[in-house]
């Protein structure tokens, strides 16, 4: 029998042989000197968007015949990202400011978009109305982001034109 098995045997001792110095092996550890960095506690942006219900959508026209109560959810659903673009903006604010807090006239901003969509359900050429806020850069990236980001299903025919308020809270 151990005629017959003798090949078997010499192959899983070779295999053993093979895990013993393969694992005798010491790993490469780099030399490295690891300076401890002081890590800054950021507070997190605890803003939030107000986004209008559908008695605050101003219809200016609707020839498209849309449902506005399916484009106000769909504005509802949109306040995330309307987040995102204001948080960037209250950190800077509070980054500007003593003490890092805010000031009274910092802590909303208020503004109001003009909007035109098309039968394609592009948003084209937002305009802010009015603004509390005097960040170019911000309204810039609002007005980008609208354009570029938010679509809705197209109609056959027809437009929406329509002026919504949106409300930025900072400090809340």
């Amino acid at each position: 029998m151990l005629k017959r098995n003798a090949p078997l045997l010499a192959f899983a001792l070779v295999f053993v042989a093979v895990l013993y110095f393969v694992y005798s092996i010491p790993q490469y550890e780099p030399i490295v000197d690891v300076e401890e960095e002081e890590e800054v506690p950021e507070e997190a942006f605890t803003g939030r968007v107000e986004m209008p219900s559908i008695d605050e959508i101003y219809v200016i026209e609707n020839t498209a015949g849309r449902d506005l109560n399916k484009l106000a959810m769909f504005l509802e659903g949109r306040a995330a990202g309307l987040h995102y673009l204001s948080s960037e903006y209250f950190k800077k604010i509070r980054v500007t400011r003593k003490g890092n807090r805010f000031i009274k006239s910092d802590d909303d901003v208020f503004l109001g978009l003009h909007l035109t969509l098309d039968s394609l359900g592009r948003f084209m050429d937002p305009k802010i109305m009015f603004s509390d806020s005097d960040d170019d850069v911000f309204k810039v990236k609002l007005l980008k982001h609208v354009e570029y980001f938010w679509r809705l299903p197209p109609s056959k025919q027809g437009k929406l034109e329509i002026w919504i308020p949106i409300r930025f809270r900072g400090g809340v």
